[in-house]
């Protein structure tokens, strides 16, 4: 059994994910070293953190981060495409909200442009050359996966399995499979030979259907209610459940847990409110780590 774990890396936020006005980075500068890196020395976690255009701006983040590849760290690439050239929508990200999907909002041309921006924002300010991507939002189709392999990356974590973003202008992933996979050169959801794929190996993001077993039908199609490797949001009972479903249904399965770098923090997100939630966050996060570690010295 493999952890991977990823954290979208991005400014602070407020309750209703607006960009903090100022910008502020405190999940960097002080969730990562004094929250986050104890846990990772203690379970030897490689991290990767997939970074924003905004977070790279930053000296102080940019510190924290080498600080980080230092220790064994992956850097990755986080699009949020408002945020960068050419034809930025934003140009000051304090108090914005980020809603772009990047492979729907600008046509292959202009999304190839970010991304190579972007990779070379990475390169020249963390000194790194990144080879995994995630788009925002899960915004990712074929060309985004073309683009990557041009660029040369290697890996891409942007797929979100069972899960249908189209009502909201984002993409529909409800045929990827659950386990990683080379993408065919005609589908992002179709799995390839090695030799045969498009050269970029899709690691989706762990989820497992709907929540709350037979009643999960009766709720809305949103991603809420769907069994996320995200201690956001899902009790570790459940949590737990996810990784022993997988684990008996694949002979030497992966895991790939999601959360945002700001939701460790209190009030930058909607998810943790006050010090309890917080607690009750990086209880959650560890409890999960401990419980894969576990399982997988036992294999």
């Amino acid at each position: 059994m493999t952890l991977i774990v990823t954290i979208d890396t991005e400014p602070d936020c407020d309750t209703s994910w607006r960009r903090s006005s100022p910008l502020s980075f405190t999940s960097v500068l002080q969730g990562i070293p004094h929250i986050l890196r104890p846990i990772w020395d203690r379970y030897d976690i490689k991290p990767i953190y997939f970074v924003s255009p905004e977070v790279v701006r930053d000296n102080e983040c940019c510190r924290i981060l080498k600080a980080e590849t230092n220790k064994g760290a992956i850097i990755g690439a986080h699009l949020h495409s408002e945020y960068i050239e050419p034809h930025a929508a934003i140009y000051d990200p304090a108090g914005t909200v980020s809603a772009e999907f990047p492979c729907y909002a600008h046509d292959a041309d202009v999304e190839f442009a970010k991304i190579k921006n972007l990779t070379a924002l990475i390169e020249d300010r963390l000194d790194y050359h990144p080879v995994w991507y995630r788009a925002a939002r899960y915004g990712a189709d074929l060309d985004t996966i073309r683009i990557l392999a041009k660029i040369g990356y290697l890996y891409d974590s942007s797929v979100t399995p069972g899960i249908d973003w189209s009502g909201i202008g984002g993409p529909d992933h409800r045929r990827a499979p659950v386990q990683p996979y080379w993408i065919s050169k005609e589908d992002i959801h179709t799995a390839s030979e090695k030799s045969m794929s498009i050269g970029v190996k899709e690691y989706p993001i762990t989820i497992a259907g709907k929540r709350f077993g037979p009643l999960g039908g009766l709720f809305p199609d949103h991603w809420l209610f769907y069994r996320w490797l995200r201690p956001t949001h899902m009790t570790v009972f459940e949590q737990k459940k996810i990784i022993d479903t997988i684990a008996g249904a694949y002979p030497d399965p992966v895991l790939v847990m999601l959360f945002h770098s700001m939701e460790i923090m209190i009030n930058k997100t909607p998810f943790v409110r006050n010090r309890i939630m917080q607690k009750r966050f990086i209880k959650n996060l560890e409890s999960m780590i401990s419980y894969i570690v576990s399982e997988r010295s036992e294999l």
